[in-house]
C-alpha cells in the first residue's frame, strides 16, 4: 500500500470513529460512490451524513493493496444505533490521495434491528 493511501485510510477511520463529517468529506472525491448490501450513495455529502450516524470503531484490521485499490478486512464494533461486532471488507478505489469509491461487503443479518 502506498504511504498516502495508508494516511488517508487512517484519517478516514479516525474521522468515522469521531463522527467528524468535515474531515470525512475532505477525503472523498466530488464524484465519490458507495455500494453495499445495505445501500448505495452516488453523492459524497449524503454518504458522509449517513456514515456519521453510526457510532463505533474498527478493530482487528488488515489491508491488501494493488495499485489504486485497497481492501480493508476488519471487525466493526458498533455501539449505535445498536450494539454488534461485525466482520467487514471494504474495497477502496483511490484517485491520488482521495477516495473515489468504496464497496462494502458484509453479512447484513449481523446489524442490529433499527426498530
Amino acid at each position: 500500500m502506498r504511504p498516502e493511501q495508508k494516511t488517508t485510510l487512517d484519517r478516514f477511520y479516525a474521522a468515522a470513529t469521531d463522527q467528524d463529517a468535515t474531515v470525512l468529506r475532505s477525503l472523498l472525491t466530488d464524484d465519490f460512490t458507495f455500494k453495499s448490501p445495505i445501500g448505495a450513495f452516488d453523492n459524497p455529502d449524503d454518504y458522509v451524513a449517513h456514515l456519521v450516524s453510526f457510532g463505533g470503531w474498527v478493530g482487528d484490521s488488515r489491508y491488501i493493496a494493488e495499485g489504486d485499490r485497497v481492501a480493508h478486512l476488519c471487525v466493526y464494533h458498533m455501539t449505535s444505533p445498536g450494539e454488534a461486532t461485525i466482520p467487514m471488507c471494504d474495497i477502496f478505489t483511490f484517485e491520488g490521495e482521495r477516495i473515489a469509491a468504496q464497496e462494502l461487503f458484509t453479512d447484513t443479518r449481523q446489524f442490529p434491528d433499527p426498530s
